[in-house]
């Protein structure tokens, strides 16, 4: 368990704020309109126009990975989850690990999660409801059909533990539990902890008023968007419609970068990988790379009235810094994370200082010493152990956030430096990643049980699993 000091009692006697995170999946740097004016998110551009927008916000490349860091302030290297959590696994989110919600339930909060997990899905010790969360609406696993909810051929749409059979696009049934929760609590209840957790812009690509129109693409996505956007409007909407309202900590985030469009070899090999319609800005690579196209992502905070900014936070911050930075919020530091408070920068009492941090997944992992960067590219989780090898670049991503030009013949002692630094980083063991089974599928006939039903009821797995070696 970490080590908890306790603020002092001043802090501590102000009235715990609420907190709301509303994490988006494979939403690409160029996916917001505050990014790209072909792009409709007024609502979302308004969160970043209002609060601090995050110029610099790092996220590991999958879903899983990113996930388990924003719940445990630890990088991927340190909690395991290196790659998304598949269908067949029996594992999840090491059991060893406290979590974002116990952290925040051991000072007084209630604790929600509505929409996506992807941190467990065939053994209920590592479901929500045993990670800290009151309660969870939504889906297991890492996409489902938008009007089926089925997932590699089950339904995956529950609450707390109960298949539910419910017409309705995924975005807004999200949205309508998220606004349930909202305007079901008093300014005399316990501070809330809300995640809200989209599937939304997630492969399938479904038009949002009509899954049986065949999808047109880049101009489908752009819909889903707006869909998504709408209903982020919404949530923040009945947020401050309520007399606690603007005692609210908002965060705004995208889970990892776009799915843009890939190799045909690549659609091929790795079937989950298709339908890359994404817009990442023109930043390199996107979804599953450790290129800035992967991992850096649109978000921003909020709190009216305490964390707002007319000029972007320009220094780089990675997700394992939220619970940190919440859980300092909330009255406690915690010290045995990875990631790091940023609560008094976003307050504005005093500068950011810069902190490596390293971002993963499968073999591929990445290291941000600002303004520097160092990518070991390791080979796809097709490929044979035989075949399989790391290559290596050394960019400076201030003047160079294209990464066009690799600069490790330029600075040798540089790159030795922090390549030496980046294998130095302690590991976990990974959770288990397998290639020798039919890969998830999002959508489509169901064709097996419910994963409600169908998950083990045993506490199995990976208690017994050794912390950082």
């Amino acid at each position: 368990s970490a080590d908890i000091v306790s603020a002092d009692s001043e802090a501590i006697s102000i009235s715990k704020p609420n907190m709301v995170i509303l994490l988006v999946d494979d939403l690409g740097w160029g996916d917001v309109g505050y990014h790209n004016e072909n792009v409709v998110s007024p609502h979302i551009d308004g969160i970043a126009a209002q609060g601090v927008e995050f110029d610099r916000f790092y996220v590991n490349p999958t879903c899983s990975p990113t996930r388990a860091s924003l719940l445990t302030g630890l990088f991927a290297t340190t909690h395991g989850v290196k790659g998304p959590i598949q269908w067949h696994s029996s594992e999840g989110l090491p059991l060893h690990w406290q979590t974002l919600p116990e952290y925040l339930k051991g000072v007084g909060y209630q604790t929600h999660l509505v929409g996506k997990w992807h941190l467990g899905n065939a053994n209920t010790a590592y479901w929500p409801q045993q990670r800290g969360f009151d309660s969870f609406y939504g889906h297991l696993n890492g996409g489902i059909g938008y009007f089926d909810h089925v997932f590699s051929g089950g339904l995956d749409w529950q609450k707390n533990g109960m298949t539910l059979r419910e017409e309705g696009y995924t975005t807004d049934l999200i949205k309508n539990a998220a606004i349930n929760i909202i305007e079901g609590r008093t300014a005399s209840d316990a501070p809330l902890f809300l995640f809200v957790s989209f599937n939304a812009i997630h492969t399938p690509v479904e038009e949002p008023k009509d899954a049986s129109v065949e999808h047109q693409g880049r101009a489908t996505l752009l819909r889903m968007i707006s869909a998504l956007d709408n209903a982020v409007g919404d949530v923040v909407e009945a947020i401050m419609n309520q007399s606690w309202g603007k005692n609210t900590v908002i965060l705004f985030a995208s889970d990892n970068g776009g799915s843009s469009p890939k190799p045909w070899l690549i659609e091929l090999l790795i079937p989950p990988m298709r339908d890359g319609f994404s817009n990442n800005g023109g930043l390199k690579q996107g979804k599953g790379s450790v290129f800035e196209g992967g991992i850096r992502v649109p978000a921003a905070i909020w709190w009216p009235g305490k964390m707002e900014s007319s000029e972007p936070l320009s220094q780089a911050v990675n997700i394992a810094d939220v619970l940190p930075t919440l859980t300092d919020i909330a009255g406690l530091t915690i010290n045995s994370v990875d990631g790091r408070s940023i609560k008094a920068a976003l307050l504005g009492e005093s500068p950011l200082p810069a902190k490596p941090f390293v971002v993963a997944n499968f073999d591929s992992e990445a290291m941000i010493d600002w303004p520097w960067k160092v990518v070991r590219e390791g080979s796809l989780p097709v490929m044979p152990d035989f075949l399989k090898s790391d290559t290596w670049y050394l960019h400076n991503i201030e003047t160079d956030p294209r990464e066009l030009e690799d600069l490790k013949e330029q600075f040798p002692q540089r790159f030795s430096q922090m390549r030496e630094a980046l294998l130095a980083v302690p590991r976990s063991k990974p959770v288990q990643f397998a290639t020798d089974q039919p890969w998830d599928t999002f959508g489509g006939e169901e064709t097996r049980p419910p994963w409600a039903e169908a998950a083990s009821r045993r506490n199995e797995g990976s208690t017994t699993q050794s912390p950082v070696e």
